[in-house]
């Protein structure tokens, strides 16, 4: 039974928000609200609208908690819906947003680096990130489940419906085209 618990950490809270208990849905929405809010920003490319598709995405999980099916990871499948609303936005759009995105605001380590190190790292993050923003949807979204979200090949590919072999070669290809992307900036930069 304590391993159920260990494995199965939202279990409790699932069932107690499917009782009615706002406090435990709370909870739940808590654990997961940076994860759903990253993916989703990831793949749109607009704070606006990635707010917007998370909140969807954590009503509609409220909404259908009664189909949630406690053996999978809660987080996955609200992952799982964020996803899916994700690219029903993205399929609506009708031409392709030129708006790049605003510079990431990471927080440094606690050990501080000088004014010329933040300088470089936030010109390695914005090469990174206009090198992603080149890729497609479907390159950024493998990228970020795995690296922003530090998701297992397993985890991806029961969020995206398709086996770890095809997520490894996904990742592969959006690998080596974020790489010849930022080869040739690094080039053009010279």
């Amino acid at each position: 039974m304590a391993d159920d618990a260990v494995q199965l950490p939202w279990k409790a809270d699932v069932q107690a928000a499917r009782r009615g208990d706002p406090s435990a849905f709370e909870t739940l929405v808590r654990s997961v609200q940076r994860q759903v809010y990253g993916l989703a920003l990831r793949l749109l490319q607009s704070e606006a609208e990635a707010a917007e598709v998370s909140q969807e995405a954590l009503l509609r999980a409220y909404q259908n908690l009664h189909r949630y099916d406690d053996s999978r990871p809660f987080d996955l499948w609200v992952l799982a819906i964020t996803r899916n609303l994700c690219l029903d936005l993205l399929r609506r759009r009708t031409k392709v947003r030129t708006e790049e995105l605003e510079p990431m605001k990471e927080v440094l380590p606690s050990g501080e680096a000088s004014q010329e190190e933040g300088a470089i790292a936030r010109e390695e993050r914005q090469s990174l990130e206009d090198a992603m923003a080149t890729l497609s949807v479907d390159d950024r979204e493998v990228l970020a489940l795995y690296y922003v979200q530090k998701r297992t090949t397993k985890e991806i590919a029961q969020i995206l419906g398709c086996a770890p072999g095809t997520i490894m070669a996904r990742l592969f290809r959006a690998r080596e085209k974020l790489r010849k992307k930022m080869t040739t900036t690094e080039e053009a930069s010279r």
